[in-house]
């Protein structure tokens, strides 16, 4: 059903290319980043970020760092919850 592909979504950020990756005569499984002591929200922060430069078109060759993400994702959210008071506010 639909919910076989929310288990691969986390694969696809990062190789959007696994499925040719699994047909070909060398099949593996990608790398998943692991983190250390990493906050409440931190891998969701990371993989949402990775999946944002990916949606629009500025995948760099290396993820940033857990740090990095986190703080993007904040400032996102930050710039969003403006953006929904000015629009939502009395």
């Amino acid at each position: 059903g639909d919910t076989d592909m929310v288990g691969l979504a986390r694969a696809f950020v990062l190789d959007p290319c696994l499925p040719n990756l699994w047909q070909s005569e060398n099949p593996g499984d990608p790398a998943f980043p692991r983190f250390t002591n990493a906050p409440e929200g931190g891998n969701t922060a990371w993989y949402s970020m990775r999946l944002t430069e990916i949606g629009e078109d500025r995948e760099a060759p290396q993820a940033s760092d857990l740090e990095t993400a986190i703080r993007k994702y904040d400032e996102r959210d930050n710039h969003r919850v403006g953006l929904w008071n000015s629009r939502f506010q009395n």
